[in-house]
């Protein structure tokens, strides 16, 4: 894919079909284009502290003086993805007298994805909002299948909604910008997608990993689309994850308790790699997962670097934690495991020995 290039992948909900558009140096058009087409209507474009700085210029370039379009910032970081930063944005497009025929541009990673995506949620009972992600993580993962919202002080997206984006506009030109921690964040969620619903991208992964993780082109491209098509397809089959859709949540049940617990010092992609750790075992332990394919999974979450740094943590704790969980149903926590490499199941109530063994062999108290 060269920088005149774009690929496109067409999300078929029943709710909001809409559309993802990929290539390379499209910020600046996709941009433009937004706002000519809305020139008519009130237009904010939510961003965090950093993006602002970073992309200050392109953006207020592609203003152009124009008197209907508002950018407002917020501190970046997982703490303000809170109730109190949204009702501060809430307020500033009150101020700004925004109407129903208003449009929210999200300009960022996850956490402004999510909190402006939960915003024009709510905002007069639901208004517009197009997603413009700018990591790794977002672009193969949080801009795309609807899921927007906040955190509780009980536990991460426990206040949120199911509200698709009109579109998706991912540039990956964005990730040349960003530190390797960042990459291997995202990376954590084209390793889930692998491992889900696809061997083969999974073998293309494992034969490529350093040329992925070091952007370079093809490669980079490849893994992107690749994960987009995983969790296009699983959304399509079930937009408000009431069965299929729930197999996306593979490491994370392990993963976010790991993450909050951590007070957020360890990443989402690490937690949600050393939550594949744990629910591998767990899915050998309980007879569904081969040995072989355990310890290729295993060898490979090493590979990628994502379980180099562990939490000092109990497995009574993170045990407690997962009970919270909004995955959980009457208190009895239901995990999403692994058949086999490419094949995955969802709704699994899994005995709290199990868990402590496996938490316990990777390393945990």
């Amino acid at each position: 894919m060269n920088i005149k290039e774009t690929k496109t992948i067409s999300v078929k909900t029943e709710k909001r079909p809409y559309d993802i558009v990929i290539g390379r140096d499209i910020f600046r058009n996709a941009l433009e284009s937004i706002l000519e087409e809305n020139k008519e209507c009130n237009v904010a474009i939510i961003t965090d502290s950093n993006i602002e700085k970073i992309y200050r210029d392109n953006i207020y370039q592609a203003l152009n003086k124009k008197t209907n379009v508002f950018v407002i910032s917020f501190k970046a970081g997982e703490e303000s993805k809170n109730r109190k930063t949204k009702e501060e944005l809430e307020d500033r497009l009150f101020e700004f007298g925004f109407g129903r025929d208003s449009l929210i541009i999200a300009l960022g990673g996850g956490v402004t994805g999510d909190l402006a995506g939960f915003i024009a949620a709510t905002y007069m009972r639901g208004i517009p909002f197009i997603q413009i992600p700018t990591t790794l993580l977002s672009q193969v993962d949080s801009s795309i299948g609807g899921k927007v919202g906040i955190d509780h002080p009980y536990g991460k997206n426990l206040l949120g909604a199911f509200y698709p984006p009109s579109k998706v506009y991912i540039d990956m030109e964005f990730l040349n910008t960003l530190p390797k921690e960042e990459i291997l964040n995202g990376f954590a969620e084209i390793i889930k997608a692998a491992i889900i619903k696809d061997n083969e991208f999974f073998g293309y992964l494992e034969s490529n990993i350093d040329r992925i993780i070091n952007l370079e082109n093809g490669y980079i491209d490849h893994a992107i689309i690749s994960a987009l098509k995983v969790k296009a397809n699983v959304v399509e089959t079930d937009e408000k994850e009431s069965g299929q859709r729930k197999i996306l949540n593979f490491g994370h049940t392990i993963g976010h308790a790991i993450e909050i617990l951590s007070n957020f010092d360890i990443s989402h992609g690490r937690a949600v790699g050393i939550g594949m750790a744990v629910e591998t075992l767990i899915s050998h332990r309980l007879g569904i997962l081969t040995s072989d394919e355990k310890e290729q999974i295993i060898a490979f979450l090493k590979k990628s670097k994502l379980l180099e740094k562990y939490p000092k943590l109990s497995s009574d704790e993170i045990i407690k934690k997962t009970i919270s969980d909004k995955k959980s149903r009457k208190g009895i926590v239901e995990y999403a495991l692994i058949k086999g490499i490419g094949t995955s199941v969802y709704g699994v109530r899994v005995d709290e020995k199990i868990v402590r063994e496996s938490l316990k062999e990777m390393g945990f108290l």
